[in-house]
């Protein structure tokens, strides 16, 4: 059987005393805010600077703007699992399990994955807070934001998840925009393995 890479996306943050309150009905468990997310983000939800902000809704703290993307290229849609590990006062961890196809940079170049790994797991840790930072339109400014107490993921997400469909989107989309040669070549061989991968 082989083994199983763990990324731990995790980082301890205190609660403020009023967040020690049983949340109200209205709040989405942990596990759906990871699903939520990871619909919208292997849709390619991300890869907009538009995207990338209405995402901040599911992050404490997210990250800027990325002015470079790292893309994990992941099995067909809903070919992924979201799994509860542990609920524990106002904090939580989500473990999410997928098949790793590969990865491509920027410069739209396709890096196979560690054939020695089936599946990757990613873990979420998120905390139920009444504050969260929203982006602003410049993609750089970060505004504090209080209201309703809700299940946020701790740390940013510094990779892009997408299916090989969205990727392929992705990618034809790219190189028709780019006049740069070597870009257009690394996309052109990346299709051709990204469509091996069906």
């Amino acid at each position: 059987m082989k083994s199983v890479p763990i990324v731990s996306l995790f980082v301890m943050v205190a609660v403020p005393s009023i967040l020690g309150q049983s949340q109200t009905r209205a709040t989405k468990p942990p596990k759906e805010v990871v699903e939520q997310f990871w619909k919208f983000e292997t849709e390619g939800g991300r890869l907009t600077p538009e995207g990338w902000r209405k995402a901040a809704i599911f992050f404490l703290h997210p990250n800027p703007i990325l002015q470079k993307k790292t893309i994990a290229v992941i099995s067909r849609k809903y070919e992924y699992s979201v799994d509860e590990r542990w609920i524990n006062g106002n904090e939580a961890e989500i473990a999410n399990g997928c098949f790793d196809l590969g990865r491509i940079d920027d410069s739209l170049h396709y890096t196979p994955p560690d054939p020695r790994y089936h599946k990757t797991a990613v873990l979420y840790h998120l905390v139920l807070t009444d504050k969260h930072w929203e982006i602003g339109p410049d993609g750089v400014t970060e505004k504090e934001i209080t209201g309703p107490p809700a299940w946020r993921i701790k740390n940013p997400e510094p990779v892009l998840w997408l299916t090989v469909d969205t990727a392929i989107r992705y990618i034809s989309e790219m190189r028709d925009k780019t006049k740069d040669s070597t870009i257009r070549k690394n996309a052109d061989q990346t299709l051709t393995k990204l469509k091996n991968l069906h």
